[in-house]
């Protein structure tokens, strides 16, 4: 039962905050799966017809919402997004596993369809990686496309009023987003969903104010009657506020856009302290598409590229494959480096077309580096070969995942010693001095980066798993989410000791996790001397002001005060004082404001 002025803490994905009514979603296809309906042999032929019907006018439907959001936010880059919808709905392998279903197990197009939407999803689904999960609906969107074509059905996401609501849901698709009237729409919340989620990318260039994380029960119980509040800056939902916080919320909002448009408008200012000291700030990517946000976000590098995308849940791709998407992902990005991470699967990401056997424990088995050089070699070559080949088209640099010790570098600038003495027995142009890195995301390599430093051209510093693994918990687990403390001085002293590791050793060190997104440990990154900050686009607008506010002697003041603290928390405070007193409009949108509207 929900109360008045209730508020809760959720996942800010598009800023902007949205004071109005509620919208639910109300679906058609609400039940579920459909029914599994076995078809006989002389049926096969017409239900693989189906399938291609449905194929065809999916593909239609996508290039004509293609080229309406196109027309509609006057932007190449948004249109994009379906260009990996497109490529879903002509996949070779999600098409060949649903004519497998159709002609082995005799089951209906849909049903065929709906399981190995669910097979494809879940791998992506399952995944910690928020930018690889959030794959998961893209999958499902399209999904939800053919089903309603092969049962000719539309699925409508909202009731249809007069007046402007937000909209509530447990989730909505890339195409549902696209199709939304923002005549009439203040925001939506949504349960499941990431700021990297192509809902999210859509709704801030339609300048929509959106939250994810909202619970179920807080979804299924809001009615239309009932006013809410999200704060897409803060990640805050307020249900039935009184007139009190509505009003401030609503003072906030007026602020805040114009705050936020102003952030927006700074992407060509360099990122530099007051005092001269300029960090490089790079973007995350998880595909070929993502690359088109380096240059709208004003960031000068792709930090961390993902390449899991191309080998879960879908036949592995070989050299070729490969080499086109990075060739083309390098020329995309136009000579800005482009950190490319070799696969980085285990843990989590868990495959039975990669893993020959399970583990009990695979966090600490089987992961990044380690099962490429010892279970799955033959993907590892496979990749570094096309990489190699790929260099000559741009600014590559190679990443290794996962690493713990000296040998392992050691045994991977062997390989690609060997690898391109192939390609040159076989007279294939490749890079011949590829810029090597290793990502610091263990304590092993943290405490022995003055000795990895001298083996390698760059550190980029993975502060997720650093956590995890320095903190001994697993970060997906609420009931040591408390624990998860990136402002820790251990975490710290940790990342201070790699970067005077990489100064000792004249190498280049960044940052690639989620610490480098959050305005609250900018200033503590800064004073420890890390030159570059990699992050989601959406946050690039704001960390560029908080560097611009602060000057590197003070950073570095506040480095050390937090690495003298006993705890997070003062580690932190440290680091909130600085920006309350050289960025306070930062600290005032970062302010969570109480039922009592008072912050």
């Amino acid at each position: 039962m929900l109360t008045s002025g209730q508020s809760f803490q959720v996942l800010a994905i598009s800023p902007g905050i949205a004071v109005g009514r509620v919208q639910p979603v109300r679906r058609k296809n609400s039940s579920g799966a459909p029914v599994l309906e076995m078809i006989s042999e002389e049926q096969v032929p017409s239900e693989l017809a189906r399938v291609r019907m449905a194929i065809d006018k999916t593909r239609q439907q996508l290039t004509a919402l293609q080229t309406a959001v196109r027309e509609k936010l006057n932007s190449q880059d948004d249109a994009g997004i379906f260009d990996a919808h497109l490529l879903l709905v002509d996949d070779r392998s999600l098409l060949r596993e649903v004519e497998t279903r159709i002609k082995k197990r005799l089951w209906s197009a849909e049903y065929a369809l709906y399981d190995t939407a669910e097979h494809f999803g879940k791998v992506f689904a399952n995944i910690q990686d928020e930018f690889l999960k959030e794959r998961a609906a893209d999958i499902r969107d399209v999904a939800d496309r053919l089903l309603n074509n092969l049962s000719s059905q539309e699925n409508i996401p909202a009731d249809d009023r007069d007046d402007c609501r937000i909209i509530i849901a447990s989730t909505l698709s890339p195409s549902e987003t696209a199709g939304l009237d923002t005549r009439k729409v203040l925001g939506f919340a949504i349960e499941t969903g990431s700021a990297t989620c192509h809902t999210a990318i859509l709704a801030r260039s339609m300048k929509l104010p959106a939250v994810a994380g909202v619970p179920a029960e807080i979804i299924n119980t809001l009615s239309a009657d009932d006013k809410i509040i999200i704060d897409g800056f803060s990640g805050r939902l307020i249900v039935n506020p009184d007139a009190r916080t509505e009003e401030s919320y609503r003072l906030r909002a007026e602020s805040a856009q114009a705050f936020y448009s102003t952030l927006v408008q700074e992407s060509s200012l360099r990122p530099e302290t007051t005092d001269g000291f300029e960090i490089e700030l790079a973007i995350n990517a998880g595909s070929v598409e993502d690359i088109s946000e380096l240059k709208t976000a004003g960031a000068s590098a792709v930090g961390l590229l993902r390449t899991e995308f191309m080998f879960l849940g879908r036949e592995l791709p070989d050299e070729e494959e490969q080499f086109e998407v990075y060739k083309q992902v390098l020329i995309a990005a136009e000579d800005a480096p482009v950190t490319v991470r070799t696969l980085d699967i285990g843990g989590d990401k868990l495959d039975n077309n990669i893993f020959r056997s399970l583990e009990a424990n695979p966090f600490l088995g089987l992961r990044g580096i380690r099962l490429c050089l010892f279970e799955r070699r033959d993907l590892f070559e496979t990749q570094l070969r096309a990489l190699l080949r790929a260099g000559v088209y741009g600014n590559l640099r190679i990443m290794l995942p996962m690493v713990s010790s000296v040998l392992e570098v050691l045994e991977v600038k062997l390989l690609i010693a060997d690898l391109q003495q192939q390609l040159e027995k076989e007279n294939v142009e490749f890079v011949r001095h590829p810029v090597i890195g290793v990502m610091i995301e263990t304590p092993a390599a943290a405490l022995m980066a003055d000795e990895l430093g001298r083996h390698v051209d760059f550190f980029s510093i993975g502060t997720n798993d650093l956590v995890q693994y320095t903190m001994a918990i697993d970060r997906g687990n609420e009931r040591v989410a408390y624990l998860y403390k990136p402002a820790h001085p251990a975490i710290l002293k940790l990342i201070a000791s790699t970067v005077a590791a990489a100064r000792k050793n004249n190498i280049f060190v960044g940052v690639c996790g989620q610490m480098a997104a959050e305005p609250e440990f900018v200033p503590l990154l800064v004073g420890l001397g890390v030159h570059e900050l990699s992050m989601e686009p959406p946050s690039v607008a704001m960390v560029r002001r908080v560097i611009r506010s602060i000057s590197f002697y003070e950073a570095e003041k506040t480095a050390a005060q937090a690495l003298a603290c006993p705890n997070a928390a003062a580690s932190l405070e440290v680091s909130l004082n600085l920006l309350k007193r050289c960025a306070p409009e930062i600290s005032s949108v970062l302010k969570k404001t109480d039922e009592s509207g008072e912050s």
